[in-house]
């Protein structure tokens, strides 16, 4: 594990940097603290209260905390639960599982469901079940049943541009065909790229709003989703707003040329130069333009 390095974030909780991809596995602030302002808040779980069952589909298991924070709040409910994960790395799981510090961020159910999957791959717990898909992503999300939905879709590679493997154009229309018509892929980044894809796979996309100490950020996230969001939940508890002018025209410019793989089995020097080309030769706005305006309007 000499490529993986542990420490502790600012809120006390296990994180991993990875000297592979050059990035952290987590916002230095906080692994737990980011797990529930960028995902967690942003599902809007109420919204699945009267819901029988939920599909819940985790991008980059890592160490797990995504998929923890949400687990912990439906584990407290009646819905039954069905949860798919796609990961090529099992060490970060197994490594935090022997913390004492990730350890005692967890209840015995969510702790119960994490040795499960380190243990055997499975979860099976009450009506619940869960399967961990271990190797590339672009690969293993074939071998989920293709007819299955998902309420939630949880998108955490590192950043695009050290893993643009997993957040090309076509994986992302992948993971379009798999959400379900009320479901929501939920992401970290707000890159004009993955933003555009998602609105070239027919997605409708929201801005995760910045917490208090985050006012310095524009945004925090995406969120998309195939319907529009009801209006009380765009507002509710201001997680999620509208893309703001900023955002939209961001989306003209030439950040928002996706990342490609056709092949699904392209490597991300081969990815990042293809799209490098593209953004060369493309008619739209140089994004250093629109980067100035908006440093200026502020």
């Amino acid at each position: 594990m000499d490529d993986l390095k542990k420490h502790t974030t600012n809120d006390g909780s296990l994180s991993l940097y990875s000297s592979s991809y050059r990035e952290g596995f987590h916002d230095k602030e906080g692994a737990l603290r980011e797990s529930i302002a960028k995902y967690l808040l942003p599902a809007q779980l109420e919204q699945f209260s009267n819901t029988k069952k939920i599909v819940v589909l985790d991008v980059c298991l890592g160490l797990g905390y995504n998929t923890g924070c949400i687990l912990e709040k439906l584990l407290q409910s009646k819905i039954k639960i069905e949860w798919h994960g796609l990961e090529i790395d099992k060490r970060p799981l197994s490594l935090a599982l022997n913390e004492k510090v990730f350890l005692e961020t967890w209840s015995p159910k969510v702790l119960h469901f994490f040795h499960c999957l380190n243990q055997s791959g499975k979860w099976a717990k009450d009506s619940n079940e869960g399967t961990i898909h271990w190797g590339d992503a672009r690969q293993k999300i074939y071998e989920i049943k293709e007819s299955l939905r998902f309420d939630l879709i949880l998108l955490d590679p590192f950043s695009p541009q050290k893993c643009p493997e997993l957040w090309s154009e076509e994986f992302i229309c992948a993971l379009t065909e798999r959400l379900s018509i009320e479901g929501r892929l939920i992401t970290y980044s707000t890159a004009a790229s993955i933003r555009g894809s998602f609105k070239r796979a027919g997605l409708k996309i929201y801005s995760i709003i910045p917490s208090i100490d985050e006012q310095n950020k524009w945004s925090s996230g995406t969120v998309a989703m195939k319907k529009k969001i009801e209006q009380n939940f765009i507002s509710k508890n201001c997680q999620l707003k509208d893309l703001s002018t900023r955002e939209v025209e961001h989306l003209a410019t030439r950040s928002s040329i996706p990342y490609r793989d056709p092949t699904g089995e392209g490597n991300s020097q081969e990815i990042i130069s293809s799209r490098e080309i593209e953004q060369s030769k493309s008619q739209l706005i140089n994004t250093s333009l629109w980067r100035k305006r908006w440093n200026t309007a502020q």
